[in-house]
């Protein structure tokens, strides 16, 4: 035994057998003294076959936290039998336990960040080989000076792009670290899907699509701002899978306990293959338009989410449909208009 409380004890023990039998020798003689000696070595084994077990029990729990610390597998130490020693068993785990699981997450999180920044690293990494190979052109004496002006028009091009990136990867890690504040008021549903509407409408009219809105005038409890941006960010997506001569749709409706609004187009529908990575940023499926980063889904549902809503794809009679949900919370739904909105047409 290494404990030296153990040994303090156990020699007291031994002093005290010793004590009793002497003075048991001496008030009523060697009869007496021989039982009491004999009483006091049985208390004696038991008590010293105690310590060691529990000595033992105890130098078990430590070489398994030593295990645990070093890494190792986090067993399931607890047993059934009450004592303070069991107690402790049950603590242990339930720490080593809860430690496991932060240890977890924290590598989920690194792995997760370490795939972040490699995936940014490569988005940005077109738009800066485009800015060099541009001003090497542009420093090349042999190039006329009208190829030098796309240059610089391609260089401002690429720059935006970059910006545009940033921009989107800082929104993101801000959803992400939880410090967006959302400033969720009543808003008209409709009027957020007509601002969506005229924010795509140049690359809708760019790509021959019709963007259009309608549905029932009813108060939406949200963030305008962000939910704008998701609702821009659906749309925009919309957009770039529908072909030429097609449309978009954004529509609202609500009830006392949520609103909904929905974006709709005419393109291909979603396979079952993709349905799983919609959301996931930095994924292009493979009817995505050139140049896609693939963040816009990602970050419509880290803004859906960031303020208790949710959004889901489906596809629909038409084609597919992205639906942003907000509940009312303690606010319900007010429905402002009983009549449906005439649909306004880009």
């Amino acid at each position: 035994m290494r404990s030296r409380e153990a040994k303090k004890f156990l020699l007291g023990l031994l002093l005290a057998e010793a004590g009793f039998t002497a003075a048991a020798a001496l008030l009523f003689g060697a009869g007496t003294a021989l039982l009491v000696a004999l009483c006091s070595g049985t208390c004696l084994t038991m008590a010293v076959r105690f310590c060691i077990r529990r000595a033992q029990e105890i130098d078990q729990l430590s070489e398994y936290l030593a295990s645990v610390y070093a890494g190792g597998e986090i067993l399931d130490i607890r047993t059934q039998r009450e004592g303070e020693l069991n107690a402790l068993r049950d603590d242990i785990y339930k720490i080593t336990t809860i430690l496991g699981q932060q240890k977890a997450a924290l590598e989920a999180d690194k792995r997760l960040l370490a795939d972040f920044l490699g995936d940014v690293a490569h988005q940005l990494k077109t738009p800066i080989a485009a800015i060099l190979l541009q001003t090497e052109l542009w420093e090349d004496k042999a190039v006329p000076a009208c190829e030098k002006d796309q240059c610089a028009c391609n260089v401002a091009q690429a720059a935006e792009r970059m910006s545009w990136l940033v921009e989107q990867l800082l929104k993101l890690c801000r959803l992400d670290a939880a410090v967006v504040r959302f400033e969720q008021k009543p808003n008209d549903a409709l009027d957020l899907l007509r601002s969506a509407a005229q924010s795509v409408r140049p690359l809708c009219a760019g790509r021959g699509v019709t963007v259009e809105w309608t549905g029932q005038q009813v108060s939406c409890l949200c963030d305008r701002a962000w939910t704008l941006e998701a609702l821009t960010n659906l749309a925009k997506n919309a957009a770039e899978h529908t072909k030429r001569g097609g449309k978009v749709t954004l529509s609202c409706e609500g009830n006392a306990l949520y609103t909904e609004m929905t974006v709709e187009n005419d393109g291909p529908p979603i396979s079952q293959e993709e349905f799983p990575h919609l959301f996931q940023r930095f994924w292009r499926g493979k009817n995505a338009a050139p140049g896609s980063v693939g963040i816009g889904l990602a970050l419509a549902k880290a803004i859906a989410q960031g303020q208790g809503g949710t959004v889901r794809a489906e596809n629909g009679i038409r084609g597919p449909r992205f639906t942003l949900r907000f509940y009312a919370g303690d606010e319900a739904v007010t429905v402002l208009s009983l009549g449906s909105h005439p649909e306004a047409v880009f």
